[in-house]
């Protein structure tokens, strides 16, 4: 099973509408978030995950967030930036928005939270044999400059979400870094609104914590498999390889009209 992504219309018309934020989920990935995609979509909600802010040019956005919150470069984050980048959305995903849960919080004072977690060893093998695995293609600092708009952007993007989280070390210190970010989220969240939850528990204690009805003859969504997270980034590396050959060759032809009035001038 696998989550169907908006197409950049339907999020070009989902933007406009209001919707107060009601849920934060606010695991790390790979800890069952794309099944809590699927899970909160089923349950009527409509959530703001990672895609979501690639297709709707959000990184650069988070990027600077991050910069402003964890470097001191620029101006912190509040209740304004985070409505502007969520409008349209009641629920809120993946990487970096669980580093912001104080800031979730305090501009969203009622909404509940979802600490999503599973056993950090297995967290840590399956991060290595997906996106920290992906993190390693050596193509990666090459095709960011050939093409900043979309790889360069999300490239910067990640590495810094990473050197935040673990210094970009991938080893046991991720682990800790892991069980790090739950004491977090326990520390800071009032603990009549949160929720620590695998997604082995199924519909129950998520249905129940959210004031809904179980979806009947509904199995569990189990979505994002290792093979579908690798493949949907050699998508990626292959929309920057295009963009990277298209940049190039207007590049190339440029230089080339460049060359050729230069002539002209000289021969008149």
């Amino acid at each position: 099973m696998s989550v169907e992504w908006r197409s950049p219309s339907q999020l070009k018309e989902l933007v406009k509408q209001d919707r107060p934020v009601k849920v934060l989920v606010m695991g790390m990935p790979r800890s069952g978030t794309m099944s809590l995609v699927a899970a909160l979509k089923k349950l009527g909600y409509t959530p703001y995950d990672f895609i979501d802010r690639v297709l709707l040019g959000h990184l650069s956005l988070w990027t600077d967030a991050l910069r402003a919150k964890f470097l001191g470069q620029g101006k912190p984050w509040g209740k304004t930036e985070l409505d502007r980048v969520l409008k349209g959305f009641d629920c809120v995903l993946d990487s970096p928005c669980p580093f912001f849960t104080e800031e979730f919080l305090s501009a969203y004072p009622a909404s509940l939270v979802i600490l999503n977690k599973r056993d950090p060893d297995a967290w840590l093998a399956s991060m290595n044999s997906t996106l920290f695995h992906v993190f390693r293609w050596p193509s990666w600092p090459l095709l960011a400059k050939l093409d900043p708009g979309f790889v360069g952007s999300w490239y910067t993007h990640c590495r810094l979400t990473w050197e935040i989280f673990c210094g970009n070390d991938y080893s046991e210190i991720c682990k800790e870094k892991y069980l790090e970010h739950a004491d977090y989220i326990r520390r800071v969240t009032p603990k009549d609104r949160l929720l620590e939850y695998e997604i082995k528990e199924g519909w129950e204690p998520l249905c129940r914590f959210l004031g809904k009805e179980v979806p009947e003859g509904e199995d569990f969504p189990n979505v994002n498999d290792k093979r579908v997270v690798v493949e949907n980034h050699t998508k990626l590396w292959a929309y920057g390889v295009f963009n990277a050959v298209k940049n190039i060759s207007i590049g190339l032809v440029s230089a080339g009209v460049g060359v050729a009035a230069w002539w002209w001038y000289r021969a008149r």
